[in-house]
């Protein structure tokens, strides 16, 4: 079903919504997304392979795509999964998701009957709101939070409420300032800390580095300007912290497998 334009700077918007019964084996991918995907298994078996780990998942199972990470997936061979998936991003999804099972992995795994079929009558009722009125964003936005709400996480007893804020104010810096020339230093000085504790604190809650996180931050909106602008590569290069046109190029094709041209091409 086709959905909304992209929206990047909105806080919660899902861009479609559908369904399928796949045939056996029937696959997706290697494939990259400028957008996150959640598919719920409905019925059936297959798997999901993403950073070289393969994960068998079943009815009342979910996986999670990301942007510009490169997954594929497949139907099991005699008992072919059915799944319904939605598209969605804003501003606000990074937040959301780390209040959930996807702050550390891409799959989220059900084994109570009750709660499978609450949470897969979820994701049927939001297909049907979607389905119905493409354009109604607030209540497709809330079955989408109410379909989050199954897959919360409890907070270890050694959650770190200080290291939690700290984190949250050296993302919202890297957001607010990731078209200059930002150094890690500065944002280690902004939040309070120094940067050996900020490294440590993204990657434990972020497994990556300051600087890697900054730059997917780049990437990711940089890819979704080819997707939704008509800006030349150098335009969204420099829009996004790049030096120039041929580092971002570099590294679009470091990362995602083609030049940013080609992603372009492709997705139109």
């Amino acid at each position: 079903m086709s959905g909304h334009t992209p929206h990047p700077q909105s806080p919660l918007t899902i861009y479609f919504c559908d369904s399928e019964n796949c045939q056996p084996r029937h696959f997706y991918g290697p494939a990259v997304r400028p957008h996150y995907l959640l598919h719920v298994i409905l019925r059936g078996r297959g798997i999901y392979q993403h950073r070289g780990i393969t994960y068998t998942l079943s009815q009342g199972d979910a996986f999670l795509i990301t942007p510009i990470e490169i997954t594929y997936y497949q139907a099991d061979e005699t008992d072919p999964w059915s799944y319904a998936w939605v598209g969605f991003d804003g501003t606000e999804v990074p937040q959301l998701l780390s209040h959930t099972v996807f702050s550390d992995s891409v799959i989220f795994r059900n084994t109570d009957p009750e709660r499978i079929s609450a949470f897969t009558g979820q994701m049927l009722r939001l297909l049907e709101a979607f389905s119905e009125n493409p354009s109604d964003l607030l209540t497709s936005a809330g079955h989408l939070l109410l379909l989050f709400s199954f897959m919360q996480k409890a907070a270890p007893e050694s959650y770190s409420e200080a290291s939690l804020q700290y984190l949250t104010k050296a993302k919202e810096y890297l957001k607010n300032n990731y078209a200059y020339p930002v150094r890690i230093s500065d944002t280690a000085r902004y939040t309070g800390i120094d940067r050996t504790y900020l490294y440590r604190i993204f990657m434990e809650h972020e497994h990556l580095s300051p600087k890697e996180y900054l730059m997917r931050h780049r990437l990711r909106t940089a890819t979704e300007m080819l997707c939704t602008t008509d800006y030349s590569i150098t335009e969204i290069a420099l829009s996004c912290g790049f030096r120039d046109g041929s580092a971002f190029s570099g590294y679009f094709r470091e990362q995602v497998g083609m030049t940013p041209r080609e992603f372009r091409r492709g997705h139109r």
